[in-house]
């Protein structure tokens, strides 16, 4: 059987209409949800891009959270796991940090396909006036950001995104469109196989949340508007005040890219119609993460990280696999382990993880009860009152502090801290994470001042960021400078 895994960056679980949003327009997306398994409590791991690749193909967890760090070679990777099963492997992805700066996401397929242009990819000197793509432009609603000069002054959107997608004239010009299209043709190539692992890596709808004008008219009614995106917006979040009228376009932005991603991911659904590969082929659909639309003021990822950010969709089509919904718990190792048993690949033992598809199919409840989500221990400062992780059950996410004092409690969904009035509460949700932090491989030291509820003395030493020597995030080095 073929396998396709689907990763959707920065989709929320909620902006799914499929999950309940039907003011979302999602409808392949939802198309594929009626034949599928859904997955209800679906959650972050290791926080944000790079990490949770990273606990995706390795299936394992970082002590407890992975690094933002190359892939190392010395380990094994779902898609080297699945080749020793028999299968071909292949990567497609417009998701620029899995090979820029040397990441090392492409060694483990036997092919990989870049589609240039996401965010942060920078694929061509250039020192002439920097131009526009043709759906931007100055909007009055976002004139309180300050001066354009400003922003293209200290934007990496404004001095790599603008010069790779300046020429971009038809649909078939965006990211997203040369992404899925560049799926289906696979899988047309591939119609007489039944041992492909395709994994497509899309990076949309991360920011900018520049969709064509239409898309973003079909969420913004304001009179006059054109639907065209002022690139002040990336920056509006940075500001202290923000008109309603802002904050709102900004969730017409969010929601129409979310559109415009679904319908090309309808691409690679009529190709598999077409081929009829449907039978003989899964589909695995999951987020990185989500995002922030207004939450709390917010928007974009922050941390700590909250259900907005670490709620993900999950949904796994298998071929006479039966459909419907499961609230068991899933995190992205669990989608590792799922994937090599639809691939009857071995797991390794060292993957503490289980088949979620199994369990949702049989019925059974999830051996885990309760999910962590946060960020490498190399961001931990040794204050008690730093919160740190967050903890989430079916009922509350607790946000967590070496100090029990400094935790704050929240009803699932939820902003308002009630921690003061559940006690019982956190302390359970402080045992259950202290339990799955020892479980993940956090050094003795670092597990030992937690338990002392950060009384003794902080080992700094073992947070250490561990990444290769030399090693300096991309942007950081290069993309503030000609």
């Amino acid at each position: 059987m073929n396998i396709i895994l689907v990763v959707i960056d920065t989709l929320r679980y909620d902006y799914i209409a499929a999950n309940g949003n039907n003011r979302i327009h999602t409808p392949n997306l939802d198309a594929l949800a009626e034949r599928s398994w859904c997955f209800d409590n679906a959650f972050a791991a290791s926080y944000p891009t790079i990490p949770h690749r990273t606990d995706l193909l390795t299936g394992l967890y970082g002590g407890p959270f992975q690094n933002w760090q190359p892939l190392p070679f010395d380990v094994a990777t779902l898609p080297r796991l699945l080749a020793d099963a028999g299968y071909a492997t292949q990567l497609i992805h417009d998701t620029p940090h899995l090979v820029n700066g040397g990441h090392n996401f492409d060694w483990p397929f036997h092919a990989w396909t870049f589609i240039r242009g996401g965010e942060v990819d920078r694929p061509w000197i250039d020192d002439s006036q920097m131009a526009w793509p043709d759906n931007w432009d100055l909007d009055p609603v976002f004139d309180y950001v300050g001066p354009l000069k400003d922003v293209e002054q200290r934007s990496h959107v404004a001095i790599s995104y603008t010069r790779a997608n300046r020429k971009r004239r038809s649909y078939e010009d965006w990211n997203a469109a040369q992404l899925f299209l560049t799926a289906a043709r696979f899988v047309r190539d591939n119609a007489r196989r039944d041992n492909f692992f395709l994994m497509v890596d899309s990076f949309d709808p991360h920011e900018p949340w520049d969709a064509p004008p239409e898309y973003v008219l079909r969420y913004d009614h304001t009179p006059g508007y054109d639907g065209r995106f002022d690139p002040r917006s990336l920056f509006s979040g940075q500001t202290g005040e923000r008109p309603d009228a802002a904050a709102d376009r900004l969730r017409a932005f969010y929601a129409a890219k979310v559109t415009w991603v679904d319908r090309w991911f309808g691409e690679l659904l009529r190709a598999l119609e077409e081929t009829r590969l449907l039978t003989n082929t899964a589909i695995v659909v999951t987020a990185d993460h989500g995002t922030n639309v207004g939450e709390c003021g917010q928007f974009g990822k922050t941390f700590p990280i909250k259900d907005t950010e670490a709620h993900v969709p999950l949904m796994i089509y298998v071929p006479d696999g039966g459909s419907g919904r499961s609230d068991v718990f899933a995190q992205p190792q669990d989608i590792t382990a799922t994937i090599l048993g639809l691939g009857k690949a071995a797991k390794p033992d060292e993957i503490d993880a289980y088949d979620v598809l199994a369990a949702a199919r049989n019925g059974q409840d999830s051996p885990r009860q309760c999910v962590l989500s946060g960020r490498h221990v190399h961001n931990w400062d040794g204050k008690a009152d730093q919160i740190l992780l967050t903890i989430f059950d079916r009922q509350w996410r607790l946000e967590f502090a070496a100090s029990p004092q400094a935790c704050r409690l929240y009803h699932r969904g939820q902003f308002e801290d009630v921690a003061a009035g559940h006690p019982s509460v956190v302390r359970d949700l402080r045992a259950r994470a202290l339990d799955q932090v020892g479980r993940r491989g956090t050094h003795p030291d670092l597990l030992a001042w937690l338990r002392s509820e950060g009384h003794s003395p902080f080992p700094a030493d073992r947070c250490q960021d561990p990444a290769p020597r030399g090693y300096v995030h991309y942007w950081d080095r290069a993309y503030r400078k000609w």
